[in-house]
């Protein structure tokens, strides 16, 4: 038996080495599969930088979304020996793909996205060897002309389907009626599981409130909706900083949440600090070190929420309300549109950030969704060790 056929090769779609909460699930991703199967060899498209694909350890596969001719298939032509030491992966050294796309399925992104990134991946590259798993990830709607057949075709061919949150298991369900009622399960984002310290240097940031902007609140059709949006952050910072408070801003992404904390801190008579950490690792340690949380960006209230840190949910898609609904604190979720709210909603997250009793709450929430999460990644080892027994047998953790 070759060394290749004795380690499970993995490759892992959706991640995007710009958006911290895509690597936040990629480090997860990275820390489980150290514990459970440390051989393992994980790779991510080619489109990483190298230097920070290297630096984790990844392998790279030619991106799956490109159209046009598949070049990595023509990589099958180089002998493996010689892919191995480049650090490539070809199709058909794939065993399992991993989908850690968050949320990319739905009426939002439309069919194309779906096609190319999903259904090619089902269409083509599942076969009786390989194996199939969309992590946890919100989906939905699918309204669109088309959507839903695409669905489910790709999910059919699928072992494992994980929904993130009801409503995205209700749409799931909703095109599947006739998918094994087991192949599809409900289970909670997985980057809670994922320790990460807060360095000595960044001490300061300790009782803090922070307020974490998105860009996607004022994006394509919500363009319109910049001035309304920047009066509510500007509220945050007043209103906050009125009640006592040292307020931050976090910039969880990239320059155009960047671009929003400019123009926030030109509006404001006082400036707010920024913390802007290259590391979503750091990041995530700065939001659990923190007072209160105000957060359009998802993966800060998952961090915040999943440290027991007070947060108010500022966001566009369903899967800020169900989140917050799965920590028990669905009244702190904020409609930007009621603005005779925002003051009241403010006051609201400060008395939950004062009372022990919401911390406790908080905590046996973090307790549950830890769990859950656990009890996925089970599901996720049994089935690899059942289906690549000859890749998985001398690794058992």
């Amino acid at each position: 038996m070759t060394e290749s056929s004795t380690r499970l090769n993995i490759e892992i779609l959706g991640i995007s080495p710009y958006n911290k909460g895509a690597v936040l699930m990629l480090e997860a991703i990275r820390q489980k599969f150290r514990e459970q199967l440390p051989q393992a060899r994980l790779a991510v498209p080619s489109s990483w930088p190298s230097d920070q694909r290297l630096e984790l350890g990844l392998y790279c596969t030619y991106p799956r979304e490109r159209s046009g001719l598949d070049k990595s298939r023509l990589m099958e032509l180089l002998p493996r020996g010689f892919r191995r030491s480049v650090g490539f992966m070809s199709p058909n050294d794939v065993d399992v793909v991993l989908d850690a796309s968050g949320f990319a399925y739905g009426d939002y992104w439309g069919l194309q996205k779906l096609q190319r990134r999903l259904g090619r991946t089902a269409g083509q590259w599942k076969t009786e060897r390989k194996t199939l798993v969309l992590l946890p990830q919100a989906f939905g709607p699918f309204e669109s002309p088309g959507i839903a057949e695409a669905l489910r075709a790709a999910l059919r061919k699928a072992d494992l389907v994980f929904a993130r949150d009801l409503l995205s298991l209700q749409h799931v369900q909703g095109v599947l009626a006739q998918m094994p009622h087991d192949t599809v399960r409900l289970s909670p984002d997985f980057t809670p599981l994922l320790k990460a310290e807060l360095p000595a240097r960044l001490g300061h940031v300790r009782g803090a409130v922070l307020i974490i902007p998105n860009e996607k609140m004022v994006a394509g059709e919500r363009a319109p909706l910049r001035d309304d949006y920047l009066a509510f952050l500007c509220c945050c910072a007043e209103s906050l900083a009125g009640m006592g408070r040292k307020v931050m801003v976090l910039v969880h992404e990239g320059a155009q949440d960047r671009q929003l904390a400019r123009e926030l801190n030109a509006l404001l008579p006082r400036p707010l600090a920024v913390i802007d950490e290259p590391s979503p690792v750091v990041t995530k340690a700065v939001i659990g070190a923190a007072h209160a949380v105000v957060s359009s960006r998802f993966h800060g209230l998952v961090s915040a929420l999943s440290a027991a840190v007070p947060t108010l949910a500022c966001g566009w898609t369903h899967k800020y309300q169900a989140l917050m609904t799965d920590y028990g604190c669905p009244e702190l979720n904020i409609d930007m549109a009621d603005r005779a709210s925002w003051t009241g909603k403010l006051a609201l997250l400060e008395r939950a950030a004062q009372d022990d009793a919401v911390r406790k709450q908080l905590q046996a929430a973090v307790a549950r969704q830890r769990s859950l999460g656990e009890a996925m990644w089970a599901s996720v080892f049994e089935l690899l060790r059942r289906r690549h027994p000859a890749q998985t047998a001398a690794v058992q953790p």
